[in-house]
């Protein structure tokens, strides 16, 4: 059994490699500090909790058991697979025994009980982004002392390069400094706990170099900030998803398949980072014919790049085209974010045709829990009130 630790990054790549034929397993992590902070496994104050109150869809698929648990030594797996994942918000604190635990408080909405225990007994934690990669650190060490004989691979995160534009992101905080000290890092890991690293930067140099592709295909998502004063649009800031690269993962699979069948992580001579990516980004803008290409691809990727580019030519309003197009947008909160921004700079009633078509599908999705697909539908509805207030 392969192991993989980590976040949607990790899960993206335990599917690409399953899809090689290997058996695999996932689990979603919250933070490095739960663990550490409780062992022995789940704490049996949360274990009660989740049982009285029914809890097994409020902690956003990061589960207890993934949270706390780790395979035992007569379990262990033949190679365990962990990438630099994100430390959830919230985390709370409990303060009679001190374990660390992420849960998202739309579970105790509407529930007094929930939240009086909640309130009682513990109360949310801020980790100092600074110190993330010593307590990354701290849990490889954990992990290791638990498995001391299996091999760890650790996947690490592509650097924000200025062609990476507009304002480069990723959900770990603070990336952009830490991936200065990170090699330094990664070093000590490799030494002192046998850690190898497998370098996405240069897998992802490799697949653009044979793409000739721009950086909006390869990560299409934007985060859109906008600043509004008396119910107008003034100011726009937007920054790339460089978290979700979808041609990434069937490369990395083939490394870790390689590495699997050698013990060793090669690369080809192209796997370097382009010097191209040093250079400023230029903005790429598709016409309507593109867009309809991509709308009509039903993926997400084609979807969130048409979507992306609209904010890059903000002369015209392109809504008639999303109007016409809501029965094929794949369920995805990355591009929903990205149309309710357009919705607020562009307030246009064909946009509630958009949300008319999409919201069977979305209410029909049910691969991200309850939760998710209440939060998702309440988006949509809030996105189709504004277009026709």
């Amino acid at each position: 059994m392969l192991y993989f630790l980590g976040n949607c990054q990790m899960d993206f790549l335990s599917r690409s490699v399953a899809g090689l034929g290997l058996p695999i397993a996932h689990a979603e992590l919250a933070s490095p500090m739960t663990h550490a902070s409780h062992p022995d496994g789940v704490p049996p104050a949360l274990a009660r909790l989740v049982r009285e109150f029914d809890l097994g869809d409020a902690f956003n698929g990061r589960r207890p058991e993934d949270q706390f648990d780790l395979p035992r030594p007569e379990d262990a797996p033949a190679l365990l697979v962990l990438n630099l994942f994100h430390e959830t918000a919230p985390l709370f604190l409990h303060n009679e025994d001190g374990f660390i635990f992420h849960m998202n408080p739309a579970a105790w909405r509407g529930d007094p009980a929930l939240a009086a225990w909640m309130e009682a007994h513990c109360r949310p934690i801020a980790p100092n982004p600074a110190s993330y990669l010593t307590r990354f650190g701290q849990f490889l060490a954990h992990v290791r002392e638990r498995l001391p004989d299996a091999p760890i691979l650790l996947v690490t995160r592509l650097n924000h390069y200025p062609a990476f534009g507009p304002a480069p992101y990723s959900y770990l905080e603070n990336w952009t400094a830490l991936s200065r000290e990170a090699p330094a890092h990664f070093a000590v890991w490799e030494r002192e706990l046998g850690v190898r690293t497998l370098d996405a930067n240069r897998v992802f140099g490799g697949i653009w170099r044979e793409s000739g592709r721009t950086i909006e295909a390869h990560c299409p998502f934007l985060k859109i900030s906008l600043e509004e004063r008396d119910g107008a649009v003034v100011g726009l800031h937007a920054s790339r998803d460089v978290e979700h690269v979808g041609p990434l993962w069937a490369r990395l699979a083939d490394k870790v398949a390689a590495f699997i069948e050698t013990g060793e992580i090669g690369y080809d001579p192209a796997e370097t980072a382009p010097p191209e990516w040093n250079r400023p980004w230029r903005p790429a803008v598709l016409d309507d014919e593109a867009v309809i290409d991509r709308f009509a691809s039903e993926r997400n990727y084609p979807w969130a790049e048409a979507v992306g580019s609209f904010f890059m030519d903000l002369t015209r309003d392109r809504t008639p085209l999303l109007a016409a197009s809501g029965e094929f947008m794949p369920v995805c909160h990355n591009t929903l974010h990205m149309i309710r921004a357009y919705g607020r700079i562009f307030k246009n009633p064909l946009l509630s045709a958009f949300c008319d078509a999409h919201r069977p599908i979305a209410a029909t999705f049910t691969d991200n829990g309850p939760l998710y697909r209440a939060d998702y539908l309440a988006r949509l509805d809030e996105i189709r009130a504004h277009a026709l207030s």
